[in-house]
């Protein structure tokens, strides 16, 4: 009996130790794991914190991107109204302030609003699909009216077709109006007798610009057109037919126009 009680005892003590040490290699790996735990928990802090860093710092780089043209149209208005303080000075006559930021125009003499409304100004960098570039932003500053004229004539530029990626028309391809008709019967017969794909070839357009244009030199002309309230000329200044004609009369050839 005494045999198989040393024998017994002998094995429930190395069973004990053998359970003593898995039960330590155990607590070793709970505790390398629980250290692996806390480290992954502080690495996704510092990278929680450093996204939210960055993120806030983008914020504050778009909310600064934003603010720059805001920021540069007040400064630009800021040198108009200067501009407009010295011109005052020395002319009484009427001039024009054109604001391509609002798209708004405003008619003045000697200081005084005399009329104000909306325009269209140039729609800035464009691109066709044959990665051609133009910038048709409307040029700022003072300008001066170079000339004016009544039933004018849209003559299409080269830019016309070339943004719809189509070939400018060579000498003797473009179609051609009968010019022994009267201006306002060659607006019928170019709305009424072409049909749009011939109207495309037109080089000399009547009525597009409406009844009175006002060049103010450099391409830039004050003339009929939609979209105002918007950018979405070609450089240009559009107006209404009621505007336009308001504006054409009251100023003179070397009229000033300020642009910002």
């Amino acid at each position: 009996m005494k045999i198989p009680i040393v024998v017994l005892i002998s094995v429930l003590t190395i069973a004990l130790a053998v359970s003593l040490t898995t039960v330590y290699r155990m607590d070793e790996k709970v505790e390398f794991m629980r250290d692996m735990v806390n480290d992954y928990g502080t690495r996704v802090e510092q990278v929680s914190l450093q996204r939210d860093t960055l993120a806030a710092i983008n914020a504050a780089f778009a909310a600064r991107e934003d603010s720059l043209p805001a920021l540069r149209h007040a400064a630009d208005s800021l040198q108009v109204r200067l501009d407009e303080v010295e011109l005052v000075r020395n002319y009484m006559g009427y001039y024009l302030i054109i604001d391509t930021g609002q798209n708004r125009f405003h008619l003045r003499r000697g200081g005084l609003l005399v009329r104000s409304g909306y325009c269209g100004t140039g729609k800035g960098w464009t691109e066709n699909d044959s990665g051609l570039v133009w910038n048709f932003t409307t040029p700022q500053g003072l300008r001066y009216v170079v000339k004016k004229s009544e039933n004018p004539y849209w003559y299409k530029p080269d830019w016309y077709w070339l943004e719809q990626d189509l070939r400018p028309p060579r000498p003797g391809q473009d179609i051609l109006i009968p010019d022994s008709l009267s201006w306002e019967e060659q607006i019928v017969y170019y709305n009424d007798s072409l049909t749009s794909s011939e109207r495309v070839w037109v080089r000399a357009v009547p009525g597009a610009l409406g009844n009175f244009k006002l060049d103010l030199g450099g391409g830039i002309l004050l003339h009929y057109g939609v979209g105002r309230g918007r950018n979405v000329s070609h450089g240009c200044i559009r107006l209404g037919t009621a505007d336009l004609e308001a504006i054409y009369r009251a100023l003179p050839v070397d009229a000033p126009v300020l642009i910002y």
